[in-house]
């Protein structure tokens, strides 16, 4: 038995020790008024519901039919007591405040037995009870307390090291795509501990420390359950979050502990074991960039124990400590240099190689349709995570159910046999609903119901806007080919233009950069030109050139300013930059900045705005495609292109953003 379970058993029995001594030792004492001899009164009848009676009834009855009156009861500790008169029911009756005195001398006087009777509550019963309730309930918080506290000690869950550890699903190198080089080496983990000798004899130590950095998706988790099922071993996964508490010394213990049972499990069973650490940032940030105790001083705490646990007195054979994040720019210097994670693996987005690859294995087991190219998938998903293609693989196999099930329906319905339908009904994926599912995982669920109820002025004002946009891009030499247009709504967005390169970028250009401002001013640009409606549409359009222009300024030396980079200088209340660091630029150049940003965003708008005005006839073309179907792919779009040409030429887009007035002259 628990030494908790007994302690919450003796606070229990304290107060039924305390009653049943109550119960056996209070007896009922009898008070002498001191005007009739003491005599033995009998006990309490059982109270009975009698006719109420008021304390001037009483006193009435005292002063008039006094030999009616067998005796008054008072009760110690209530205001009332209980009249007993011959061929009455006892009745009770309070008494008001002052009103004890009065009844005493009247019955003093009229020779009535007066008898006063304990309460079970009074006297040293009722004291022990109030003690022994007052004992359970500070008991109760001190065990709920000294409970909390071991709980926070030792971790969330302390998962017991005799028990086999719960099986996981085994996934090997197999199952990742589009990430070779990552693959390749993370596949020197499982040879230096498969066949450890040829390293050895080199005198070449293996590192235990892997930090996998990349976008969010592109499978980081997953490589790590990789070397895990490589190696036939355990995978052990955390968050950075899970260490972290608002109690100082909790995430140390935390990670003490988890070292501890890995050690054990590792020994016992003789086989490796994977400590994966996902969005490590969240624990191993940079220490001392804090501006308070507390939580902070419990996160340096935190990442003090990981120190030391990875590369301290402790032996960690049989452990390989793997951590994701998708900020490595935040993390402790002491967290990178050898010892700990010291590999750096990059773990990008996939390129279109990549992307095929992964299609080929979410789509594994799914009945596809013969046209359906898993080429032309990862041709047009450019920008696509691993776990974004796997959930657009997933989305399209529920659309195809849904479709196919109301299909069987409609031909059911028509008494059709079961035979005919399967040769005309096939079970398959087709193109366009993949399609769909990767619209579905960027831009979200057609709003369906909301696009009927549109206005349509509002749907038009939209399909000149996507058409804006759409057309800008068409004529611009160094833009992204438009692979769809829609003013389907989904999500927040009433339309969007998908714009995807014909092969994977590795850089952006200055030309590329102002292109892609262009095309973002175009909407609002159109708008205006076209319905002479200015909404609140376009912000979203405005972030990202704004963004973008101030990026050419700052970081990537695009502009007049000339080569340098500086951090954000957006301010917080103690004179730091937004990041936490100190501003590095003064108010001078800032102001040079901000009239760089506004130069470029400007001028970007009157090339939108002039493109959107001279190509009337391909605007005009494009809205009414839009406004009859609502959705133009690549093909109709660039035929549409090839059918009407630009009324712009390309001298009047000629725009060098780093170059100074006296250059352009």
């Amino acid at each position: 038995m628990g030494k908790n379970f007994k302690f919450a058993l003796w606070m229990l029995a304290i107060p039924c020790l305390a009653a049943l001594f109550a119960y056996f030792a209070v007896t009922p004492g009898s008070v002498n008024n001191g005007q009739t001899p003491a005599a033995k009164v009998e006990a309490k009848p059982q109270p009975v519901v009698a006719a109420p009676l008021t304390f001037t009834d009483l006193i009435n009855i005292i002063d008039k039919e006094p030999t009616t009156v067998k005796q008054i009861v008072f009760e110690n500790g209530s205001q009332r007591i209980m009249l007993e008169r011959q061929g009455h029911k006892p009745a009770f009756i309070a008494i008001p405040p002052g009103g004890q005195s009065e009844l005493l001398n009247k019955a003093t006087k009229a020779q009535i037995p007066v008898v006063a009777e304990e309460s079970a509550l009074d006297g040293i019963p009722g004291w022990i009870i109030s003690v022994g309730i007052m004992v359970v309930f500070f008991g109760f918080m001190m065990w709920l307390s000294q409970r909390q506290q071991r709980t926070l000690l030792q971790g969330k869950t302390m998962p017991n090291q005799g028990a086999a550890p719960s099986p996981i699903k085994k996934v090997t190198f197999n199952e990742v795509a589009g990430c070779d080089e990552a693959v390749q080496e993370l596949r020197r983990i499982v040879k230096s501990l498969v066949g450890a000798e040829i390293y050895q004899s080199f005198g070449a130590k293996i590192p235990r420390g892997y930090l996998l950095k990349g976008p969010p998706g592109t499978g980081k988790t997953l490589l790590a359950k990789a070397v895990a099922g490589e190696l036939d071993g355990f995978f052990e996964g955390m968050s950075g979050s899970d260490f972290v508490e608002m109690y100082v010394g909790v995430g140390a213990s935390r990670v003490r502990t988890k070292w501890r049972e890995a050690r054990a499990k590792a020994r016992k069973y003789k086989k490796p074991v994977i400590l994966f650490i996902d969005e490590l940032d969240a624990v191993g940030g940079k220490r001392g960039s804090g501006l308070g105790n507390g939580g902070h001083q419990e996160r340096e705490q935190t990442l003090n124990a990981i120190l030391v646990e990875m590369d301290g007195m402790q032996d960690n054979d049989g452990i390989i400590v793997m951590a994701a994040t998708n900020r490595p720019e935040m993390l402790d210097e002491a967290l990178m240099r050898p010892g700990r994670f010291e590999v750096h693996i990059e773990v990008p987005l996939p390129d279109v190689a990549g992307r095929e690859k992964i299609f080929a294995i979410h789509t594994r087991g799914k009945p596809l349709a013969p046209a359906v190219s898993l080429t032309a998938l990862a041709q047009s998903t450019y920008g696509y995570s691993g776990a974004e293609i796997e959930g657009a693989c997933s989305r399209a196999a529920i659309i195809a159910a849904e479709r196919y099930a109301a299909q069987r329906q409609a031909l059911e319905a028509q008494n059709m046999p079961a035979e005919e339908i399967d040769k005309i009904l096939p079970k398959a994926i087709t193109l366009q609903e993949l399609d769909e599912g990767a619209a579905f995982i960027k831009y979200g669920a057609p709003l369906t119901s909301r696009q009927k109820s549109m206005l349509e002025k509002d749907k038009l004002n939209t399909a000149y806007h996507e058409s804006g946009h759409a057309c800008v891009a068409g004529r611009l030499k160094h833009a992204n080919p438009v692979t769809k247009i829609t003013i389907m709504m989904r999500g927040r967005a009433l339309g969007y233009v998908q714009q995807m390169p014909d092969h994977d970028q590795v850089s952006l250009s200055d030309q590329q950069a102002i292109a892609r401002i262009i095309v973002a001013m175009a909407g609002r640009a159109a708008q205006e030109v076209y319905t002479n409606t200015v909404d609140a549409g376009a912000s979203n359009d405005f972030e990202q050139a704004t963004g973008m222009a101030r990026m050419m300024v700052t970081k990537w030396g695009m502009s007049r300013l000339g080569p340098l980079s500086v951090g954000d200088r957006g301010e917080s209340p103690l004179g730091m930059g937004s990041s936490g660091g100190t501003i590095a630029y003064g108010d001078d150049l800032a102001n040079e900045i901000d009239r760089e940003v506004l130069r470029i965003v400007r001028h970007c708008y009157r090339v939108a705005r002039l493109i959107v005005e001279k190509d009337k006839e391909r605007m005009e073309a494009l809205c009414q495609l839009l406004m009859t179907q609502e959705t133009v792919l690549r093909p109709q779009f660039e035929e549409m292109l090839k059918a009407i040409p630009s009324g712009v030429e390309d001298d009047e887009l000629v725009f060098d953003p780093a170059a100074s007035e006296a250059e352009k002259k």
